[in-house]
């Protein structure tokens, strides 16, 4: 039986990440993905552009990016979604992230992730589109 993608399977995922249980997201998410973040141009800094090249997989995503950023923020990232679209095996999602810095100041992003799924409901590519300035100052603010 093939994998129907719809709107509640990624909210799910989404409301289960924003209780604090991110793994079924995750689980999700094909460990060879090819996940691209905001610009063509790399800077390390904002964690972005790496993805012309392509961040090779999940691990590598999860160790160059997501690793460093909760490392700056005093209880992580709280992530809400806002609005899923599906249109066949891609899905559009927004959703909106909360966090407080090292330094104390308000960390607060939007999110939208193009995710394309597979047959079997692994999300083998995600392109990521976010305000990477708001990034930036967590790195070099912390």
């Amino acid at each position: 039986m093939s994998f129907k993608l719809t709107s509640d399977f990624i909210f799910g995922l989404l409301n289960e990440a924003a209780s604090g249980n991110p793994e079924p997201l995750m689980e999700t998410v094909d460990p060879e993905v090819q996940w691209r973040i905001g610009s063509e141009t790399k800077d390390d800094v904002a964690k972005t552009g790496i993805f012309v090249q392509l961040y090779e997989n999940r691990a590598s995503w999860v160790e160059q990016v997501f690793g460093p950023l909760q490392s700056k923020l005093i209880n992580g990232l709280k992530l809400m979604p806002l609005e899923v679209e599906v249109f066949g095996s891609k899905a559009f999602v927004e959703f909106k992230g909360e966090a407080t810095q090292n330094n104390g100041q308000s960390y607060n992003n939007y999110y939208l992730w193009v995710m394309l799924f597979d047959e079997h409901g692994h999300a083998t590519e995600i392109r990521e589109y976010l305000d990477t300035s708001l990034v930036k100052e967590v790195f070099t603010g912390n």
